[in-house]
Order: structure tokens, then C-alpha cells, then sequence
């Protein structure tokens, strides 16, 4: 690789490939890669036909620089998306030309944001930092080394056997399934527009789903309990069939008490956490820069119309989560695990007088709020999540399902069996081998578990579960299992199977890095992936017979093998 000044600004080049900048400052070399101090807009190539666009959106999406694509509610024409949020896992966007990646990363990224939007045919890219940060170029034969080479810059990381050695319950998920169950009358309570008397909880029906699972090879699982109510069945799941159990919990979402002459009265009844969050409005909520109460997650009222919470700021909640959650684990010591929804999933500054935060000092804070689970003995677990947090997290759900290829409104879907709508929507871009890339495996494998969604589990789409196994066998991700106790009959064989099938592979490769990873054919149909340089998955996404290394690969078949 070398670097050469042109009129107002840089070029790059490895072989005969080349990226050009425009820029006022020559970056200078370091141990074999390029670095640049600077503030404001940060160089970026300019981006031509041909190319593919890798961004960090979750686990990570490929887009081609000339293709429009309809991301439903997100706007794929004009994407700015903060790093360390959601749309920004990790601080850092790669490049693919003419089968060579060029690698721009952020050494810190806590107040920074990309942009990726469509002009006159084709995406332009940008990249803007409020703060002085250090900028490093890399342009590399292959995927895997580039996403190595950010994996060195971010410095020392716990891994998962780090972790294990602290945490000896984690052992019961690796190779394991993970499983929300929700009553048949979930939708009632949470989404109603009138007043009810129906209980959500699932009650002992969990514990016969957890007897069928169980007596059908289900040995290693992690149930979810939404509902406080139904945290009495924790200590049967772990005694009997040795289950980890984890509690929903949330640390973003405030309600105004005003919302109560609004919204049904069952759904703030049953939602243990709303009468706790309820208690920091207004003196707790976050302050945007323009003195308005930060807006959370809407909640449906009478009219069918639906209001929005407020958010608590990040430093309170590091307050409320030590104060509560010891409370909780002396009432229910059979919890082992602690999902926290929402609050992992972005940094967030604060203008609050009394509890102000910059996004800098938001990591720090984020850091402190799971490491204070760790610290109580439990699994610390949250939405989406970014490379900022990862130390003191053992899993994260929605990383395995790319916010931008979700159906609008997947959130509230959960419990559901998709439509045939959703699942034509979903078969664009969400099956679709050519606009995913596991650009987070590449990099943080060995270092947690990255799940689906909960809108997006295994089962949920049942024309595609073959589908999705595939990609959890080739990414190396657990499989996860939403739905309610109504569904589960004609759910149960899909579910057994595809958890025997996916947790086979991640049994053996669950605590391993990704070290390598292929598009082996030119339609995106054939891939490869390697974990620790002894197990490979080849997945054929086709509906044709390919020969690879002298073997038959059969129409949607997954090969795992050890090398």
C-alpha cells in the first residue's frame, strides 16, 4: 500500500487499485497503515460504480454504490446514522473495489456520525467528528484482514472466555437456544385501545412448553420473562431443566403520569417497570441540546393514536439499576441473567443542570451500568448494542437482524407469525445473501453472542427458517425463538429442528473468532466462513448444486466440518 499527494488532497493505492480524497492534510504512516488527526469532516473517498459500501448497521449491511433500496420507515437514501448506536456498531465503514477493502475507522468515535446518501444515481459518503479524533486508511486483500486490523485498533477486549472464567452460568448458553414465550393475550395488554381485565403472563404453560423442549433435546436454554408476574416459574426452570432465566427490564422509557388518563390501565398495571420509571418524570428525563425532554417509545392510547414516553437520562439510570435491580434478586434469586432493553442500543448526551452528560462521558456511564450486572452475578444482556459497551455484555439481541432490512413496525411484533406482506419485504433485503455481510462476527466473534431480534426469530417466518438458520450457521449465531403459547404447536417441530441444527455448529464454535470469510460465488449464492482456523460452514443459498473443494453442495444446505 502507498499514498501519494494530488492536487487537493490524497490517493491510496494497493496493486492497481486506488481511492482518491479530498483533503487539506497528507496522512502520515503508522505500523503499516495510514493515520490522520482531525476534527470536523473527516476524509472520505469519493465513492464510484462498481463499488460496495459495507456499513456497521447492526451486524452489518452491503450496499451497491448505484442500487436504490426501500428500508420501509429508514430512509436509505439519506442514512446518517451516529457511530455507537444501532446503524453504527462500530466506528468504522469499509469500502469494497475491484475485490479490495479500503478501511476508514474512528480510534474513538463517541461524537461521530457517517452519512450515506443518493445523489444523481449513485450513494456519496461522508464522515463527521465533533470532537478531534484519529482517523486510520488501510486498503487490504481481503475482508477478514481489514476487520482484523480495526479489531487491533480498539485495543484490548474481553472475550467470551474472559468472561466464562467470571461467570461459570454462561456455560449453559453456549450451544444453547434462547426463547421468549408470551401469553396469548400479550397483544391485548400492550397494544389495546380499551380497558381489559386480561392477564398477560404466560403462567405454567411456560413450564409445559419448557417440558417439551426439554423432553425433545432442548438441553441448553435461556427463557425470557417479560412480566413480573411470571417470575415465580424461575426457579422450576433452572432447578428442573437447568434453564437460565433472564427478566426484561427497561431503563429508557418514562412515562408521564399524564399518560395514564390516556392509555389503558392494564398495560401500565402489568409493566413493572413503567411504575418504577414513573417516579423519574420529570427531574430524571434526558435534555436534548435544545432544553425539550428527550422522546421515547410510544405507547398506544384510547384513540388508538400513540404517545410518547420520555427518556431517562443514562447517568440516572446507572442510579436506578443499582438501586433495584439487588431489590428484584433477593425477591427472585433464580434469575441468572438481566435483559436491558433500549439502553444499550446508543450514547446519549444530556443538558439536564442536575445530571448532565456528553456522549464521551456516555460510554463510561454505559460501561459502569453493565459492569454493575456483572458484578451482582448476573448475564448482562441489551438491545442491538455497539463495540463501545461489549466488555461487560454476554449477549445483545437485534445485532443478527439489520435494523434497515426489518419490516416498519417489527418492534411491535414479536410474538407474532409474520404476514405475507412482512415476508415479502423481508425476502428483499433481510434473506438476501447479496446485502448482508457479518462485518461484527469478523470482528467480535469470540466476544459475545449476537442474536436475532425478537420481531425477526427464527420461527417467526416460517417460508424462511431454512433461511435463517443458514446465516446463523454461517455468522455463528445462536438461534433465538419468539412467539406465543397459543402458536407453539405448530411451532414446536420447526423450532426443534432448527434448534438442533443451528446449536450443533454453535457448540463448537461459540467462543471462537471469525478468522475467515468468503463470497465464494459471483451471485453471493455460495459462502464460507471459518472460526479459530478449525471448523469451516459453507452455506449454499441457491436453489442448485455447487461443487466446492470436490464436494457436492446441495440446494440450501449448510457443510460444517472440521479442518
Amino acid at each position: 500500500m502507498c499514498i501519494k499527494k494530488i492536487e487537493n488532497g490524497f490517493k491510496l493505492s494497493l496493486d492497481d487499485v486506488s481511492f482518491e480524497f479530498h483533503a487539506k492534510t497528507v496522512p502520515y504512516e503508522s505500523d503499516g497503515i495510514y493515520s490522520l488527526d482531525s476534527i470536523g469532516e473527516i476524509p472520505v473517498p469519493k465513492i464510484l460504480k462498481g463499488d460496495r459500501i459495507l456499513l456497521p448497521i447492526d451486524e452489518g449491511v452491503a450496499l451497491k454504490a448505484e442500487e436504490a433500496y426501500d428500508g420501509g420507515d429508514f430512509d436509505m437514501d439519506n442514512i446518517k446514522a451516529y457511530f455507537h448506536s444501532r446503524p453504527g456498531t462500530m466506528c468504522m465503514i469499509i469500502v469494497e473495489r475491484q475485490n479490495k477493502f479500503l478501511l476508514i475507522a474512528l480510534k474513538s468515535g463517541a461524537d461521530a456520525y457517517y452519512t450515506a446518501v443518493r445523489e444523481n444515481g449513485i450513494y456519496k459518503l461522508g464522515i463527521n467528528s465533533n470532537i478531534k479524533d484519529t482517523v486510520i486508511y488501510g486498503i487490504f486483500d481481503s475482508l477478514i484482514s481489514a476487520c482484523k486490523c480495526y479489531r487491533k485498533s480498539r485495543g484490548n477486549v474481553r472475550t467470551l472466555k474472559e468472561k466464562l472464567d467470571c461467570n461459570p452460568q454462561i456455560e449453559k448458553l453456549i450451544g444453547g437456544g434462547f426463547f421468549w414465550v408470551f401469553g396469548n393475550h400479550y397483544d391485548e395488554v400492550m397494544y389495546a385501545s380499551t380497558d381489559t381485565d386480561v392477564s398477560p403472563l404466560v403462567g405454567y404453560e411456560m413450564l409445559d412448553v419448557a417440558e417439551e423442549l426439554y423432553k425433545n433435546g432442548v438441553d441448553k436454554a435461556l427463557f425470557g420473562i417479560f412480566f413480573e408476574g411470571d417470575s415465580y416459574l424461575t426457579e422450576q426452570l433452572y432447578k428442573k431443566y437447568g434453564y437460565i432465566c433472564t427478566q426484561y427490564d427497561n431503563y429508557s422509557d418514562v412515562w408521564n403520569p399524564d399518560l395514564l388518563k390516556k392509555v389503558p390501565q392494564n398495560r401500565a398495571k402489568n409493566c413493572d417497570y413503567t411504575k418504577r420509571r414513573m417516579k423519574d418524570y420529570p427531574n430524571g428525563i434526558r435534555i436534548l441540546k435544545d432544553k425539550n425532554m428527550a422522546p421515547a417509545w410510544g405507547v398506544k392510547g384510547y384513540d388508538g393514536e400513540f404517545y410518547r414516553q420520555n427518556a431517562l437520562c443514562p447517568l440516572v439510570a446507572v442510579d436506578r439499576i443499582k438501586e433495584e435491580i439487588p431489590e428484584i434478586l433477593a425477591k427472585y434469586p433464580y434469575y441468572k441473567s438481566r435483559f436491558i432493553d433500549v439502553y444499550g442500543g446508543n450514547l446519549a448526551d444530556c443538558y439536564s443542570e442536575e445530571h448532565p452528560v456528553t456522549r464521551e462521558e456516555c460510554v463510561k456511564v454505559k460501561n459502569e451500568a453493565f459492569k454493575a450486572l456483572e458484578e451482582m452475578g448476573l448475564i448482562p444482556a441489551t438491545e442491538d448494542g455497539f463495540d463501545g459497551i461489549i466488555n461487560h455484555l454476554v449477549y445483545t439481541e437485534g445485532l443478527h437482524s439489520p435494523d434497515c432490512f426489518r419490516f416498519d413496525d417489527c418492534g411491535r411484533n414479536q410474538t407474532h407469525i409474520h404476514n405475507a406482506e412482512q415476508s415479502q419485504y423481508l425476502s428483499r433485503y433481510m434473506m438476501n445473501p447479496e446485502c448482508r455481510v457479518p462485518l461484527w462476527q469478523m470482528v467480535y466473534h469470540d466476544c459475545l453472542f449476537s442474536l436475532p431480534y425478537w420481531g425477526d426469530s427464527l420461527a417467526a417466518t416460517p417460508d424462511f427458517t431454512i433461511r435463517k438458520m443458514q446465516f446463523a450457521c454461517l455468522y455463528g449465531c445462536p438461534p433465538l425463538f419468539s412467539f406465543t403459547v397459543g402458536n407453539f404447536p405448530a411451532l414446536k417441530e420447526t423450532i426443534i429442528d432448527a434448534y438442533k441444527k443451528v446449536t450443533a455448529i454453535h457448540e463448537k464454535i461459540a467462543t471462537l473468532p471469525m478468522t475467515d470469510f468468503e463470497i465464494i460465488t459471483e451471485d453471493y449464492g455460495l459462502q464460507r466462513s471459518v472460526f479459530g482456523d478449525k471448523y469451516e460452514v459453507v452455506v449454499n443459498f441457491t436453489d442448485k448444486n455447487y461443487i466446492y473443494n470436490g464436494e457436492t453442495i446441495l440446494p440450501d444446505a449448510i457443510l460444517f466440518k472440521k479442518r
